[in-house]
């Protein structure tokens, strides 16, 4: 079994290349959409909710069945058809072409695997168990998302607005001691307790103490 290298990619504009129709390419394109991807779903029939999906600029259909020309320029190849032939051609053209590939539950035809994600706003927790098993991935991501929960969203934005004030303001000491000061827990716990604005106070009152 391969050992993977865990990686988080900029999909923006970039082009992927789904081989299917089915349920799997659907849950595949919904999540490349979300993170910006321009998509290119081959297959000669796609589920209606896909079909939705499709709007010839992010998302184009081609309804055919797949080619080897098919890859062109795609940053990133799915294969996540029923078919053990097509899913064998499309990992041999994409390894061939240098593209990463991925066939789903099949680890033997993939060069990368997806991990199960937790995601709360800026935070993004990737599980994998380098394919031996996506069911006990699954169950530690609702571990994590039991404990990390929806105040995370809210606490980074938090911290987000305060790293460029920080940076200009503060010397790299205090920087140190200001970030150590607001991610002890207190912060998190006011907006966990839904006191936002006193979960601000604190931030803003440390910040303040240390510009003197």
């Amino acid at each position: 079994m391969p050992q993977y290298y865990p990686i988080f990619m900029d999909l923006k504009d970039q082009s992927i290349l789904v081989v299917g129709g089915g349920n799997v390419a659907l849950r595949k394109v919904q999540t490349l959409l979300k993170h910006g991807a321009v998509v290119r779903v081959v297959s000669p029939e796609i589920v209606p909710e896909l079909r939705s999906l499709i709007n010839d600029t992010t998302c184009c259909w081609f309804e055919k069945e797949y080619s080897s020309e098919d890859i062109g320029e795609a940053r990133l190849v799915f294969s996540c058809t029923e078919n053990e032939e097509v899913n064998r051609q499309v990992s041999f053209d994409a390894k061939s072409q240098y593209r990463p590939v991925n066939v789903v539950d099949d680890p033997e035809k993939c060069s990368f695997i997806v991990p199960s994600i937790m995601e709360q706003g800026d935070l993004k927790i990737a599980v994998s168990t380098g394919g031996s098993s996506p069911i006990v991935a699954r169950q530690i991501r609702a571990e994590l998302e039991k404990l990390f929960g929806s105040e995370m969203k809210e606490y980074l934005r938090l911290l987000k607005t305060w790293r460029t004030i920080v940076k200009n303001d503060l010397s790299p000491e205090k920087r140190s001691v200001f970030w150590e000061r607001i991610t002890d827990g207190e912060v998190r716990k006011l907006i966990q307790e839904n006191r936002l604005s006193e979960a601000e106070g604190v931030v803003k009152q440390c910040f303040q103490s240390l510009l003197a």
